[in-house]
């Protein structure tokens, strides 16, 4: 078992990630931690792309995603978003 958190790690040195909007081509940043960000371009809320992520496997999941909702980062959507990643994978 675990003595903390795995994704912990990416609050302590985060990695830079780049993806293209899906709706004008341009190049939206994110740092790992992130979820969404608006493009610089369009504005349009573009996410980070899906990868193997901790909801995938963690038995926490539910109370993680609860804590991000009530700490408000992440939105209402987006955390059920990824309940319904969290429950495909099981």
């Amino acid at each position: 078992m675990f003595k903390h958190c795995p994704g912990v790690r990416s609050f302590v040195s985060p990695q830079i990630i780049i993806r293209n909007c899906p709706f004008c081509g341009e190049e939206v940043e994110f740092f790992e931690y992130e979820t969404a960000q608006e493009c610089p371009n369009c504005g349009r809320t573009v996410y980070r792309e899906a990868s193997e992520i901790c909801v995938t496997w963690c038995s926490y999941v539910d109370k993680c995603i609860e804590e991000l909702v009530r700490k408000r980062l992440i939105t209402k959507e987006r955390a059920e978003e990824l309940r319904r990643l969290a429950k495909q994978s099981k």
